[in-house]
């Protein structure tokens, strides 16, 4: 999803509002992209403040919403990702700079050798990073309901976690 932007001059400390939605055609290709079935919605806001020549600040807000099928079933689950992101980006770097000043600057997150920053790569890059993020929360909380899950059953059973409690100490001692 290509959405290239351009400063206008040189105004230190400028700003810059940017809102975009992905078309339906986008939204295919997007989601063919990043693994999953249908992408129903993508908005983006981003604002850019110019900091120096041509290092950038972006502040960016994406809303997606995304349906992905669920291992051995038939249905989709809905993931709904609302969320912010953040970038340094400096523009114009010279091509044999580009390795050097990636392991030297620790706040820059982005090198471009020209003079256009693709606000649409960014924000598709940062949609995967939240992706990964919402996918391990489920995860997470598919493996704390597994949990209480054991738990309920341990209450069913009274006795079981002393019979656990024994069987480690019994493992301890033949370990020695």
């Amino acid at each position: 999803m290509p959405f290239l932007w351009k400063p206008r001059g040189n105004y230190k400390n400028s700003k810059e509002q940017i809102f975009f939605k992905a078309s339906k055609r986008q939204k295919k290709l997007i989601a063919a992209r990043l693994g999953f079935d249908v992408l129903s919605g993508l908005e983006v806001k981003i604002l850019i403040s110019q900091k120096k020549d041509d290092l950038f600040l972006l502040q960016g807000h994406i809303n997606a919403e995304i349906y992905k099928a669920v291992e051995k079933s038939n249905e989709l689950e809905d993931l709904v990702v609302n969320d912010e992101f953040q970038e340094i980006i400096q523009l114009n770097v010279p091509e044999d700079q580009l390795e050097i000043l990636a392991m030297e600057e620790d706040n820059v997150t982005e090198f471009y050798t020209s003079d256009t920053i693709d606000l649409g790569e960014i924000s598709l890059q940062n949609l995967s990073l939240l992706l990964d993020d919402i996918s391990s929360n489920f995860q997470d909380s598919e493996y704390l309901e597994e949990m209480r899950g054991s738990s309920k059953e341990a209450e069913a059973r009274p006795f079981s976690n002393l019979a656990s409690l024994l069987n480690e100490k019994m493992d301890a001692k033949t370990r020695r």
